[in-house]
């Protein structure tokens, strides 16, 4: 009985830390039918450390993440940030795909 319990401790406190990096979530932009320079162009423009870019013409979702000199690049999105973007994005009925650096 003890260890059920721990397990659904471990298992409830994994799901707050996913659910609390997921709503600190940065500003989606939509870029659609863009190249990979215009997406980047997007991101640079809402001056944020972190943006995704979104293109529902070619399903694709893209995370860049801007450093402190500046310099925006793209970065990799994780599982649980582009489950959140296709929950957001979900009477489109098209399921995005990450584009990895």
């Amino acid at each position: 009985m003890r260890k059920s319990i721990s397990q659904a401790a471990l298992l409830t406190a994994g799901l707050l830390i996913s659910t609390a990096s997921v709503a600190a979530m940065g500003p989606i932009a939509k870029c659609n039918d863009c190249s990979n320079q215009a997406a980047q162009q997007t991101a640079t423009e809402l001056e944020n450390s972190s943006v995704y870019v979104v293109d529902f013409v070619n399903r694709t979702a893209q995370k860049f993440v801007t450093d402190e000199k500046g310099v925006t690049l793209l970065s990799k999105l994780s599982i649980g940030e582009l489950n959140h973007i296709n929950q957001k994005y979900d009477y489109r009925k098209t399921y995005l795909r990450a584009v990895q650096p």
